[in-house]
């Protein structure tokens, strides 16, 4: 079964297709919502950054145990952070650009289109894509569990819903291969400043490389995209920097204000052809 697809033009045409999603499955939770991610390709499918790669002469999974011990021994002297356990440490390598099985979702709409069209200048762009997700159904199928927790806060969770999800997260060298097939939906805890305002959350994939194309259709259809065309890109950037949605709102620390003072530069000159 296909994915619902939806194409919209500017901001108030996306933000109808949200409030359609929104009302459609959430009929009695008034403060819940779905979750979107952002892709500047519509050709991408949603794949996790290790799941890119093929590794030489060894399974995905040994490569991502060399990986996270590679990460965990290194990390300390590089950072103040200083994860709780394996979760923070996993969600502090999806942060820091390392491979893993997360894919980055948030529960703003405006900041995931943000990420669909940022920095697209061209009217020959390729097209854009939001991905709308409700996790609550996905859970329900994937860990048989009506909920979305955040495994890493294991202090303020109940043990047994934590239990759930360890099998996506098995300790370092602990099997032969990963055991569970199908992503999850999960909430990090809060230990950086731009998990918080980009207000993020994650699913985790299975062995799976294409976990959510293989759902099955009763949970396939709690899975929507939206398409931007290249051409409307940078127009819509535009109405959303207005708006206050822009590199420095969502990265809150020096890497972002260099960003933005770039594209405040890019959109107010004319670029030197000769590089």
């Amino acid at each position: 079964m296909a994915e619902i697809t939806y194409t919209v033009k500017n901001v108030p045409q996306f933000l109808k297709v949200v409030e359609k999603c929104t009302k459609e499955w959430f009929t009695k939770e008034a403060t819940w919502g779905p979750w979107f991610r952002g892709q500047k390709d519509a050709s991408w499918p949603l794949r996790p950054s290790l799941y890119r790669h093929k590794p030489r002469n060894r399974s995905n999974w040994i490569m991502e145990n060399e990986l996270r011990q590679e990460f965990v021994v290194r990390a300390p002297s590089l950072t103040t952070e200083r994860p709780q356990n394996s979760w923070e440490w996993y969600f502090l390598m999806q942060h820091s650009g390392a491979p893993t099985r997360l894919l980055d979702w948030t529960e703003s709409a405006l900041i995931a289109l943000f990420f669909a069209v940022r920095g697209k200048v061209s009217r020959n762009e390729c097209d854009a894509a939001v991905w709308i997700l409700e996790p609550w159904q996905l859970n329900k199928f994937a860990a048989n569990h009506d909920g979305v927790i955040a495994p890493g806060a294991e202090a303020g969770m109940d043990p047994e819903d934590v239990k759930k999800y360890k099998p996506w997260l098995p300790d370092r060298y602990s099997g032969n291969k990963l055991e569970q097939k199908n992503p999850v939906a999960i909430y990090p805890t809060h230990f950086s400043r731009r998990i918080s305002s980009q207000r993020s959350c994650f699913t985790v994939h299975g062995f799976d490389l294409d976990g959510f194309e293989h759902l099955p259709g009763p949970t396939r259809q709690y899975l929507r995209k939206v398409i931007i065309p290249g051409a409307e890109s940078h127009r819509i950037e535009t109405r959303l920097s207005v708006a206050g949605i822009d590199e420095l709102t969502i990265f809150p620390d020096l890497d972002g204000l260099g960003r933005w003072l770039a594209a405040i530069l890019r959109d107010e000159s004319v670029p030197d052809k000769r590089g």
